[in-house]
């Protein structure tokens, strides 16, 4: 009798414990149904990470700050090889009273009104031939010649006196210039607006560069940004000009290969420094020279 007792235990002991083990096995098939099914994001596997890529990189989105000129670098020039001409290339920045240039500490970048008036007066009576930034690149592209006494005056920046001091000899004179505009900057305090911009580009006297975004030195960062800083520019001022803009400003007069590729895939065909020189070639038609002119008579840079 005992015997048969300790069987019937062991038989409903292993009894038990198989409805134990079925049991757990239809609540594991259980859950692993509803984590396989159920949109829960806390349950899923993700298995693809989505990507989103923004129309203007979030760094870039901040508005430009002004960022004024430094000195110009110690830059050894390229040698005269290939097509060479000598057009000098005249940098300005300010035209505004002196008085009214140190105040706001631009006294070193400024050209006083009756000063700028007379180095004006000193091209047209000296003879020179003032041209756009666009009729020097193609004439060194194209082996070209030009007048004997040719010669390009520049604005860089887009400085809102520009407009009322400078704008007015310009007209006075009849002189052809070139406006290398930050875009990013316009509007801001001390800037041109656009309606400014659209008032010189309708006498038919300014050609327009692209000179950034935000001013930002493209011979450094990331191939995004110089793209963005270069094709934002073009772009804004085709659109408020309708003018084909081909030909780069480097802001600081800093260039780079990084920064010439681009132009290049871009469409532009030729761009500007700051270093001095007064011959141009199309062996650096990317790194055309410039002179920085102040508040003397032009004679003194030897013009």
């Amino acid at each position: 009798m005992y015997t048969q007792n300790v069987k019937k235990k062991k038989q409903a002991k292993k009894k038990h414990n198989f409805a134990l083990v079925f049991t757990l096995f239809i609540v594991a098939v259980a859950l692993f149904t509803l984590y396989t099914t159920l949109p829960f994001p806390s349950l899923q596997k993700v298995t693809k990470q989505e990507t989103i890529t923004p129309s203007i990189p979030v760094s870039l989105t901040i508005t430009p700050t002004p960022a004024p000129p430094t000195a110009t670098p110690t830059v050894t020039p390229e040698p005269l090889i290939g097509y060479c001409l000598r057009v000098p290339v005249i940098m300005y920045h300010h035209v505004q009273p002196m008085d009214e240039a140190k105040q706001k500490n631009q006294g070193g970048l400024s050209v006083d009104p009756g000063m700028f008036d007379h180095q004006m007066a000193y091209l047209t009576s000296a003879g020179y031939t003032t041209l756009f930034a666009n009729e020097l690149v193609h004439a060194l592209k194209n082996k070209a010649a030009l007048p004997a006494k040719s010669i390009l005056v520049t604005f860089d920046d887009g400085y809102r006196d520009n407009h009322m001091y400078a704008f007015p000899i310009i007209k006075k004179y009849g002189i052809k210039a070139n406006l290398m505009l930050t875009t990013g900057l316009m509007e801001g305090a001390d800037y041109l607006t656009w309606d400014q911009v659209s008032d010189i580009k309708n006498s038919g006297l300014f050609y327009f560069t692209d000179h950034t975004w935000s001013h930002a030195n493209v011979a450094a960062g990331t191939e995004e940004k110089i793209r963005y800083e270069i094709e934002t520019a073009k772009k804004q001022i085709q659109d408020k000009t309708g003018q084909v803009v081909d030909i780069f400003t480097y802001p600081y007069g800093a260039s780079g290969p990084l920064a010439i590729k681009i132009l290049q895939e871009t469409g532009f065909t030729g761009a500007f420094t700051t270093i001095p020189g007064v011959y141009q070639c199309d062996s650096f038609i990317f790194r055309l020279r410039r002179l920085r002119i102040g508040n003397s008579p032009l004679s003194t840079y030897g013009l």
